[in-house]
């Protein structure tokens, strides 16, 4: 599933989009779409430029004339800005430009949801979503306020309410670089732990922006391979040499060190 780095990345690279105007909406898999004004795709986004393309948590933003095409990828989205013929596997919907350049949406569960609005606040859950953890409103102090939570930390930095835009690999990332067990209780921390996560939050989410932009290619695959824990398991730990180990917390799987996370195995 895109993440923060993934999307903020995206969305630098799709900024040549930016005053480019929709031609035609190609709809392979109408259920993709949820439109909240009057109208079909076709009919309101004809004709629309791109005015700005901005992120908010997981979500892009296409800010239009008088219109927001909001993108929410979910589990197996993927974009490819591309001038080709179509050759890509799985498209639900190809959105072209003027220019000839073409916006493919490819998305094989089919979960993604592509929502048309005048107004962001009738996206669903874009009213709930918590501070953004790169913004000058993060703060050591705002995250002391997220933690004094009884779920499991790792639980709680991935809600979207709390903080939006972290998902399972890149929490995995942080606790790991901050060297603390995911199912500790967020409320059982102390001061100098939660500095020491607000410095491991920022430094792992700001890697993974200058990881993936380091890279060639038009993110139309999710890279990963730069994660140090996340999709490791078997691997060695490249701190202790430990054998990195798969668990769940909230039936979500998890990646550790077991010995730099203090994690008791089994549990």
């Amino acid at each position: 599933m895109p993440e923060l780095p993934d999307l903020e990345v995206l969305r630098e690279r799709l900024e040549s989009l930016i005053g480019d105007t929709i031609s035609e909406v190609e709809i392979l898999f109408p259920l993709t779409f949820r439109v909240l004004i009057e109208g079909t795709p076709q009919s309101v986004l004809l004709h629309q430029p791109v005015q700005r393309i901005t992120r908010r948590g997981k979500l892009l933003i296409f800010e239009l004339d008088s219109l927001f095409l909001v993108m929410n990828l979910m589990l197996t989205g993927r974009l490819q800005l591309t001038s080709a013929p179509d050759t890509s596997r799985y498209p639900v919907v190809i959105i072209h430009f003027e220019s000839g350049t073409a916006l493919k949406i490819m998305d094989y569960k089919k979960m993604g949801k592509i929502y048309i609005t005048d107004d962001l606040k009738r996206v669903p859950q874009y009213t709930k979503l918590g501070v953004e953890p790169l913004s000058e409103e993060f703060s050591v102090e705002v995250l002391s306020r997220i933690l004094t939570d009884s779920r499991p930390v790792k639980v709680v930095l991935t809600d979207q309410s709390k903080i939006a835009g972290i998902g399972n690999a890149y929490v995995d990332e942080i606790l790991f670089h901050a060297k603390i067990n995911p199912r500790r209780r967020a409320d059982s921390m102390n001061p100098e732990e939660i500095v020491y996560l607000y410095d491991s939050i920022l430094t792992v989410l700001n890697n993974g922006i200058k990881n993936l932009s380091e890279r060639a290619g038009d993110m139309s695959e999710e890279v990963r391979d730069f994660l140090l824990v996340h999709g490791k398991k078997g691997q060695r730990c490249p701190t202790c040499g430990a054998q990195i180990k798969e668990i769940e917390v909230s039936r979500r799987v998890t990646h550790v060190c077991p010995s730099c996370q203090k994690v008791t195995l089994p549990w």
